[in-house]
């Protein structure tokens, strides 16, 4: 009887709970679009494992208007998480719902059950400027350019991402006013996304088309575009670029990833060397031409490394890879000629002191 009884008060404790179960979720209160909302949650065992309802996401409009939903699949210990994108989505006030899935028509959640999460979308798209091109001939890199407006030298994290795949990144590039260039090395055209990130969090992502080959351009460029030529280069073998400068400031660039060292000649045929900036931002430089040529050479710091080096040019009518102008670096300083002892002279000279001498 006493056990009967026992069983009896079991099955009500668990019905009870099972009316009054606790639930709470966690969301962050912030993001911004393009991020994957996370929602993490718990029942504090107040739950069965395998237990399962909605998470609905809701824009709040005038009314609340659904965004997306989905299943909630409690875990052992009662835990459970969903995500949700943000992609394209406006900015403004969102909320999250855990349904209550009202089992023989009573509430399965308790009165102190958190079943709602508010999250506000911020939107920083605006804040790039994309100038390089958006659809690209391949060439063995993908070329971007352009600003970001609230950066300045923080530099940003970039992801390239192709048919889903993650091909480079994340990576910091370096800002300079928050105008970053760099190329990433790819191996096929096709359609790649580029996402720009930095410590406040996502700020946006470009798309670009790389073509398989050059398409002929139906519309009449306003500026110049800039010129990228890449090689492989080593200590011991250096790259060498000749740039044909189009008038005005010619920039020239490196690729990043290795701390190259550049060196050129202008059209005074004065050379420069430079190596300033390590493995992050590529060495860069520009000076003011007439229209001549100029001449590149680059090769890594170390002797240990070698790879490819990219090279972007603005302002050149035309940039190659020349295997002939290893010649423009190989001069070195005439050496001051030093005046030689007159040997004979200084003999006579003592001599004639020694005779007169001698005769005193």
């Amino acid at each position: 009887m006493i056990r009967a009884f026992g069983y009896i008060l079991a099955a009500l404790l668990l019905i009870g709970g099972a009316q009054a179960a606790y639930v709470e979720m966690t969301a962050p209160d912030k993001i911004n679009v393009g991020e994957i909302l996370q929602v993490e949650g718990s029942s504090l065992g107040t739950l069965q494992p395998g237990f399962s309802t909605d998470l609905i996401f809701y824009q709040m409009l005038y009314t609340k208007k659904e965004v997306n939903r989905a299943q909630i699949v409690v875990q052992q210990g009662g835990i459970f998480s969903a995500s949700f994108p943000t992609e394209g989505l406006p900015e403004g006030e969102y909320i999250l719902e855990l349904v209550d899935p009202y089992t023989n028509g009573n509430e399965v959640f308790g009165g102190a059950a958190k079943k709602f999460s508010y999250v506000t979308l911020v939107d920083r798209s605006d804040e790039i400027t994309i100038s390089s091109p958006r659809v690209q001939p391949f060439n063995g890199v993908l070329y971007l350019k352009g600003t970001l407006s609230m950066t300045g030298n923080n530099g940003t994290e970039i992801r390239v991402q192709k048919s889903g795949q993650v091909i480079f990144g994340p990576e910091y590039i370096a800002t300079k006013d928050g105008e970053f260039m760099d190329t990433v090395p790819i191996t096929e055209g096709g359609t790649y996304k580029v996402s720009f990130s930095d410590p406040r969090g996502y700020i946006g992502m470009a798309e670009f088309a790389v073509t398989e080959a050059a398409t002929t351009a139906t519309v009449t460029p306003t500026s110049k575009p800039d010129v990228v030529v890449f090689a492989p280069a080593s200590r011991n073998e250096p790259a060498y670029f000749a740039v044909d400068s189009a008038g005005g400031t010619l920039r020239i660039r490196t690729s990043s990833g290795i701390d190259w060292i550049l060196e050129y000649m202008d059209e005074s045929g004065d050379q420069f060397t430079l190596n300033q900036k390590g493995t992050v931002g590529g060495e860069s430089m520009a000076i003011e031409t007439r229209g001549g040529p100029v001449y590149v050479k680059v090769y890594p710091a170390t002797y240990t490394d070698q790879g490819t080096v990219t090279l972007t040019a603005e302002n050149a009518d035309a940039v190659s890879v020349c295997t002939t102008c290893a010649a423009y670096f190989t001069g070195t300083p005439t050496p001051t000629p030093t005046q030689e002892t007159p040997l004979p002279a200084a003999i006579a000279l003592l001599s004639l002191i020694f005779l007169a001498l001698w005769r005193r």
